[in-house]
Order: C-alpha cells, then sequence, then structure tokens
C-alpha cells in the first residue's frame, strides 16, 4: 500500500504531518533515470535523463525527522477538510518492485490549490462550487531512497521549503566576498559598476570563480587570461595595466565564464561557442 502524507503550517507551532489517503496504485510515477545522478552544481544544466542527488542525506543537515525513522502509516492522524488548505508539502511513502521504498515529496504553492467551479468528466458530472482541490504533479519535486539513503532533485529552489537549510547548496557570494573579486588586480571597473550592481546569477559565478583562481598557479593564471583575450573581444583589456574592463553585468558575466574556460571552438567549422553548463568526464 502507498500512503499520501502532506506536512501543514501551523501558526505559533511546528508544522505537523497528517495522513491524506491510502493508494494501492503508484501517487507519483517511478522515473526510469534516477541511474545517472549528478553532484549538485548551481552552474550546471541538468539533461533530461538525469538528477542531482545526495548521498548520505541522512547525515546532513537537511533531512528532515521522517527519514530517520521506519515508516508506519499508523503514527499519523487524517488530515481533515481545513487543514488541507494549509499544506506546505506533499509526502508519499511508496513501494517500488515490492524491495525498495521511497519517499516522492511535492512542494505546494497557491497556484496548485484551485479555489474554482469544476466538474467530473464522467457519464453524470456535476458542477462543484465549494469543493477547492490540489493539484498532485505529474511527477515529484524530489525522491529518497530510503534503503540507499540517496536523495534525488531536479530543481533546489523547489526543495528549500522542504529541507531547511538545503539552500546554502545554492552558493551565491556575499557582498563582502562580491566586493573582493572586482577589486582584484586583473579588474578594471568603470561607468560606476560596482558590487551592488551584482545580481544572483552573476554572483553564484563568483563564489565558483574565486575557487578556481585560487586553484591556479601565477602561470596558469596568465594562461586563463590569455584564453579569455581571445574569446571576449566585448571586453576591454589594457595590455600595460593587464586588466579586463567591466563596466556592466553582461561583461562580467563573460569574464566569468572565461574564468571557468566556458569557450571553447569546434574542431569542424572552427565555430566559437559558449557551453551553457559543463560536466567534468
Amino acid at each position: 500500500m502507498n500512503y499520501l502524507l502532506a506536512e501543514i503550517k501551523q501558526r505559533g507551532k511546528s508544522d505537523k504531518t497528517l495522513k491524506v489517503f491510502s493508494e494501492a496504485d503508484e501517487i507519483y510515477p517511478f522515473p526510469n533515470d534516477l541511474d545517472n545522478p549528478k553532484e549538485y552544481d548551481s552552474d550546471y544544466k541538468l539533461e533530461d535523463d538525469e538528477w542531482f542527488h545526495i548521498p548520505n542525506f541522512k547525515t546532513t543537515d537537511y533531512s528532515i525527522d521522517i527519514l530517520n525513522k521506519d515508516f508506519s502509516s499508523t503514527e499519523y492522524n487524517n488530515i481533515s477538510k481545513l487543514q488541507q488548505d494549509k499544506i506546505k508539502y506533499l509526502m508519499a511513502f511508496q513501494k517500488h518492485d515490492n524491495n525498495t521504498s521511497y519517499f516522492f515529496f511535492q512542494k505546494v504553492n497557491s497556484s496548485q490549490v484551485l479555489h474554482k467551479s469544476w466538474f467530473k468528466i464522467s457519464d453524470t458530472p456535476t458542477l462543484e462550487k465549494d469543493s477547492p482541490i490540489i493539484i498532485v504533479n505529474n511527477y515529484a519535486d524530489a525522491i529518497y531512497d530510503i534503503n540507499n539513503d540517496i536523495l534525488y532533485f531536479k530543481k533546489l529552489t523547489s526543495i528549500t521549503t522542504i529541507f531547511q537549510g538545503i539552500s546554502e547548496l545554492y552558493k551565491e557570494a556575499t557582498q563582502e566576498e562580491t566586493e573582493k573579486f572586482l577589486d582584484e588586480k586583473f579588474i578594471n571597473l568603470e561607468d560606476n559598476f560596482q558590487a551592488n550592481n551584482v545580481g544572483t546569477a552573476n554572483r553564484k559565478r563568483i563564489a565558483m570563480a574565486v575557487e578556481t583562481l585560487n586553484s591556479f598557479s601565477p602561470t596558469e593564471k596568465t594562461t586563463i587570461f590569455d584564453y579569455i583575450k581571445g574569446y571576449c573581444a566585448n571586453i576591454p583589456f589594457d595590455e600595460t595595466a593587464k586588466t579586463f574592463t567591466v563596466s556592466d553585468e553582461e561583461k562580467l558575466k563573460h569574464l566569468l565564464w572565461g574564468i571557468e574556460q566556458r569557450y571553447y571552438t569546434t574542431k569542424v567549422g572552427d565555430e566559437k561557442r559558449v557551453a551553457n553548463s559543463v560536466s567534468t568526464l
């Protein structure tokens, strides 16, 4: 038997887990592509058949109580009609192939709670006016493999309200780190561009670029700067001062892509390109 649970928000109290219903059939379909997991990287774009994963998830600070004990449906009270409007997220406990167990998680936001008139497609349709419905997505936002202690997910932003603190994986340079990076000797700022003008996307790239630069020797840094000059003609370079002139977010983005060696030239056609995401082979 499969069970759908709900975590509800309680004003002034801790969230509470309640049972919604049980079902012989799968509540969420089991994906066939969990065998190609990727370590989380905020700048990596997943292919359709890929998932990010976190192994040994119970040992992390993001784990939640229900994962740290054996599941028993009798521990949870049934949800009331009034409580269904306070659902924060859904959890489905499901068996797969009779020998493995999983939790499927779905964030519930306002767009998935429909307060509209509707009718069910049937031989005897009737209009429902005071029966709001909650949409169960075709696919879960996260899947937890109970047997192997692995969490799989597609988008980190979809699970930050489920697993508290997991947003720290979405690494972003702080204001101080951003200011320090823009103060590097190889960067010259113009047109009043400063740290306050740097958005979230480039702050993530700065966090990665700092780690990358710290791993380079002085010779490797010189090589990288020559590489950037070869691909980023849109970023002025002062040969005397050895500085790249950054005056807006776009130029900063291309500079950061260069530090991560995102640019390449095709073997056939000699076409210059930039990789949307990268993965080490």
